[in-house]
């Protein structure tokens, strides 16, 4: 991730502090070309996902926000020190005591819950049991609806729709209707990400599918953006996302 993304204090020094050793022999399987654009494709998620929960916040500064498979991301960080009322969960199957003890005590407003989120009711208890209030919320679905199967995904997007949330996050397009010039990275990264961790299954979809996915659930307004419009405003040029369909994820919000 662009180390730029991060403006809080607390954030960067945690981002700094992290050890990403375990991930160095994944890394060392990608060329230099590849490594730039997946830089420039989570450093868009990640300026996408944190406009948007800020926007929620500063209308709601008492709000709350889950994220679903939060993994070892900055962003519960950066959102909980510059908005102290705020309550935020990071749930994630793994490495949710180990984040924990990584923040020890410096930021008060975050919970971290190590819970499956595809088991919906376990969830619900595991968030009732963290002083979660059963109202809106923003739901992040950030760098996981890939990898949940499409009913578990369904019923998360129901149980966030149940209680009127809004949600946000990524979903990976289909490889045939990327552009060509793009389609590689993002069908070459799955690839790898598959063989690294043996048993990880990867979902897409076309634009229409997750639309249909969402508003299945009860959503009735769903909105996409591309990664030309994001990488625009985050750098001032589409490059290297031109193109009708250059990105092989898209981002989106729905309420």
């Amino acid at each position: 991730t662009d180390p730029h993304i991060w403006k809080s204090g607390k954030a960067r020094e945690y981002f700094n502090n992290l050890d990403l050793s375990e991930a160095e022999e994944l890394l060392e399987e990608f060329s230099s070309r590849e490594n730039y654009m997946h830089l420039q494709s989570v450093s868009n998620r990640k300026f996408f996902i944190r406009k948007k929960c800020i926007e929620y916040l500063t209308e709601n500064p008492n709000g709350q926000i889950l994220f679903f498979g939060a993994g070892i991301s900055p962003m519960s960080i950066e959102l909980a020190e510059f908005f102290p009322d705020a309550k935020i969960f990071d749930i994630d199957k793994y490495l949710m005591n180990e984040k924990k003890d990584l923040v020890s005590d410096s930021v008060a407003n975050i919970k971290f819950i190590e819970c499956d989120i595809s088991d919906t009711e376990k969830l619900k208890n595991e968030l009732n049991k963290n002083s979660f209030e059963e109202k809106e919320f923003l739901g992040v679905f950030e760098g996981i609806t890939y990898y949940l199967k499409p009913e578990h995904l369904k019923n998360l997007f129901m149980f966030s729709k149940s209680l009127n949330a809004g949600i946000t996050g990524d979903f990976g397009l289909k490889p045939e209707i990327v552009d060509s010039h793009n389609r590689i990275f993002g069908v070459d990264v799955f690839d790898k990400i598959k063989n690294f961790v043996q048993g990880t299954e990867v979902n897409f979809y076309t634009p229409d599918e997750f639309k249909s996915l969402i508003i299945e659930s009860g959503f009735k307004e769903f909105n996409r953006f591309k990664f030309d419009a994001i990488q625009t405003e985050r750098t001032g040029t589409p490059q290297p996302f031109e193109g009708k369909e250059p990105g092989w994820i898209s981002m989106f919000t729905a309420k």
